[in-house]
């Protein structure tokens, strides 16, 4: 069996066949150039008695993995293009302005409290620790968590009202 005629003989047919299943002529050609190469390595493996039928199948065979692939991808993008918000979900620039002000005042008025009193605070309303969790935590007493949050509440609920009001 002459590989060279082989390929002469089935290329050009090969390849239009593959342009009308994947609707491109670059791609069909990367997959009949495939369909050589697998060819070729199952010839050492195998005989192969109707070389044109085990090209075409095969090429068929590639042809739709390649259109399997292309649908999952566009469906992955379609559904990646849906979820993104879109450009008035985002906030605007004064919007975005204004919460930066109002993190800059929180932060101020957090670091107003005392060392001990703050890390409290965080550690409650931060990262959800509860008061036994936090005594534990810092190796104190329940009653000293609990004193340490009443003074942080009472400091930035006064705070808080004049930043409301601003």
């Amino acid at each position: 069996m002459n590989l060279e005629a082989i390929y002469l003989n089935h290329q050009s047919e090969l390849q239009f066949h593959l342009t009308r299943i994947v609707n491109c002529p670059e791609i069909a050609a990367d997959i009949a150039q495939e369909s050589f190469i697998i060819f070729f390595r199952e010839r050492q493996k195998q005989t192969i008695v109707h070389p044109r039928g085990f090209l075409f199948k095969v090429a068929k065979n590639l042809a739709y993995d390649h259109i399997k692939h292309r649908k999952v991808t566009e469906n992955y993008i379609q559904t990646k293009e849906q979820s993104l918000p879109s450009p008035n979900e985002f906030p605007s620039a004064e919007k975005l302005a204004s919460i930066d002000e109002r993190l800059a005042a929180i932060i101020r008025i957090l670091d107003e409290l005392p060392l001990r009193t703050r890390e409290i605070f965080v550690l409650n309303r931060a990262y959800g620790m509860t008061y036994a969790e936090t005594a534990k935590e810092l190796n104190i007493s329940d009653s000293a968590v609990e004193k340490h949050m009443a003074k942080a509440l009472l400091h930035c609920r006064k705070h808080f009202k004049t930043l409301c009001l601003d």
